[in-house]
């Protein structure tokens, strides 16, 4: 099964096929947002982060096309993979240049999309993100250098593993992230696999390099997990 915090955006105007969908991803542990038209979908991606989009071609409202735009405008970095009931290499192409990790033509197997879901959302960790600025209280953060600058002229180096940290959190925010989910996309281990404390141990010397003040953002949730709050940035 797959790992249920991934959350899906589906948006597909054929009735059956959403409803399919749907069904078929929530069954294999997905949580999912469905919806029949390209504007809804548009308001989604700039209301929340998802894992992964599937992004119907032909839609009323708006494209599947403009939404891919919106969403690599949006939420870089984030996974989607378009369906359409045309094969013309033109369609392909287009969405290929607009950032689609994938396209797969109508109809097609429940088994084979599942399969380049899982296959996506695997290389996707792995990809490098296009950042915006992640925003920090009292502090500035060089991405480039992973050098954190307080507004006191102090300065504090983070770690691969912390900056990789930090950046999942902040592009993610305001949504509980599992111990978990975080093992397997920003530490890439399987969870069921390993007994580790590596999640603690990041967090407790990432609140420890940058204070209370700056530190506020980051939440822990007793049983849940970490969740970014960007209240505290706003």
């Amino acid at each position: 099964m797959s790992d249920s915090a991934y959350t899906i955006l589906i948006a597909e105007d054929d009735d059956s096929i959403r409803h399919a969908l749907t069904d078929v991803l929530t069954a294999s542990g997905y949580e999912v947002l469905a919806l029949e038209e390209g504007l809804a979908a548009i308001h989604a991606v700039r209301e929340r982060n998802f894992d992964l989009a599937l992004l119907d071609v032909a839609m009323p409202g708006a494209d599947g096309f403009q939404v891919l735009q919106v969403m690599s405008e949006e939420r870089p970095g984030t996974p989607v993979i378009m369906l359409t009931a045309r094969g013309e290499e033109e369609d392909r192409v287009q969405g290929l240049k607009l950032g689609a990790d994938d396209y797969i033509v109508k109809p097609f197997s429940i088994r084979e999309l599942l399969a380049r879901i899982e296959a996506v959302l695997r290389r996707s960790p792995e990809r490098p993100r296009q950042l915006r600025e992640i925003r920090i209280p009292g502090a500035t953060l060089d991405s480039a250098n992973r050098l954190i600058t307080f507004k006191d002229g102090r300065e504090t180096s983070l770690t691969a593993r912390e900056f990789e940290f930090l950046t999942y959190m902040a592009t993610h925010p305001n949504r509980v992230i599992t111990r978990d989910e975080l093992l397997r996309r920003v530490w890439d281990v399987d969870p069921r696999l390993t007994d580790t404390r590596s999640v603690e141990m990041t967090v407790m010397r990432l609140r420890d390099k940058l204070g209370a003040a700056s530190a506020s953002p980051l939440e822990t949730l007793r049983s849940q997990g970490y969740r970014w709050n960007s209240s505290f940035v706003s």
